[in-house]
């Protein structure tokens, strides 16, 4: 008694146009999304935008589960969201295996943690961005259209 929670999400615009509010968001049909993260719950809310906007999401919750993942997958991978905290594999060390299997994979590295530290290991290995727990859909959706346009902003919400 007492709780009240709402829930603001972004207009949606006419399929194959870019949802906006803003700034920068997702493209809808853009391709293909894979999400490691551990936490059913952060995945599944992480999983909903991309998806409503057209986004084919593969959700992976492991090291081992994410490159089996990616082995198994035939098609392109556009973009990789990257938590750096799981179980049996360090984001670190994810990160150096998903660029054997797919290198120009971009990848956004997102963590509760600073950016000092392994998060700024994996930048300064390649990735394209970081982004920084707890994150709004507004944020992630301008985070990943700039790592897809090819903006370099590693570090930025």
């Amino acid at each position: 008694m007492g709780t009240r929670i709402s829930i603001y999400l972004p207009a949606i615009e006419e399929r194959g146009k870019t949802a906006k509010r803003d700034g920068p968001a997702f493209v809808r049909d853009a391709g293909v999304i894979l999400l490691i993260e551990d936490e059913e719950m952060v995945r599944d809310v992480c999983c909903a935008f991309p998806e409503k906007m057209g986004y084919q999401v593969l959700k992976t919750n492991t090291g081992r589960g994410t490159m089996d993942t990616v082995e198994a997958f035939e098609g392109e991978i556009d973009l990789a969201l990257l938590d750096m905290v799981l179980p049996g594999m360090g984001g670190k060390e994810i990160y150096r295996r998903l660029m054997e299997a797919r290198p120009g994979l971009k990848v956004i590295v997102y963590s509760g943690f600073s950016v000092d530290g392994p998060v700024q290991e994996i930048l300064d290995l390649g990735a394209q961005g970081f982004i920084q727990k707890p994150f709004t859909f507004e944020r992630l959706g301008k985070k990943v259209a700039e790592v897809l346009k090819g903006v370099d902003d590693r570090i930025g919400n």
